[in-house]
């Protein structure tokens, strides 16, 4: 099982690296074994950074990127936010990524199904997801003005 580790030399062990920046480095394991260290660029910050495995997959939101890893092969997926990647959700097999000012659907190989109009312009927060729908808070006039609003969970459109 792929978890988060603290640093590990890489000297010792046969850990792979992947360079997607430079600053800030995550350090993974496999079965408590370290596997893999990949680092970022730390100019992309912003405070919603935060990282999540998803299937098999490790995904990093941070600035206005995401970066799906895919933890056996080591190649790498992009998105890229209008302004900044918000939050992660996972809900059965879907990966949502909440931004800016829309919320993204991914299936379990972290390939885009839909993604929602634009629902906000400074941050989308997921409130609840079911099997047809997800409730979402939106700011849509800073500061302190959110709306709620459903999104059918088949294809990211505006309900009721």
């Amino acid at each position: 099982m792929y978890a988060l580790s603290k640093p590990f030399d890489t000297y010792k062990w046969n850990a792979s690296y992947l360079n997607l920046g430079q600053g800030t480095i995550y350090y993974i394991s496999n079965d408590k074994i370290p596997y893999l260290e990949v680092e970022i660029d730390t100019n992309n910050w912003n405070s919603f950074n935060t990282v999540c495995f998803f299937e098999q997959y490790f995904c990093i939101g941070c600035g206005d990127i995401v970066y799906f890893i895919h933890l056996e092969t080591l190649k790498v997926k992009t998105l890229f936010c209008d302004l900044y990647f918000g939050y992660f959700y996972i809900y059965q097999k879907r990966l949502y990524i909440a931004s800016d000012s829309k919320l993204f659907c991914f299936d379990a190989n972290c390939e885009l199904l839909w993604q929602s109009e634009r629902i906000a312009v400074d941050g989308v927060i997921v409130e609840n997801i079911s099997e047809n729908c997800i409730i979402v808070s939106c700011e849509i006039d800073p500061p302190d003005h959110w709306v709620q609003c459903q999104l059918s969970a088949y294809n990211g459109k505006k309900m009721g």
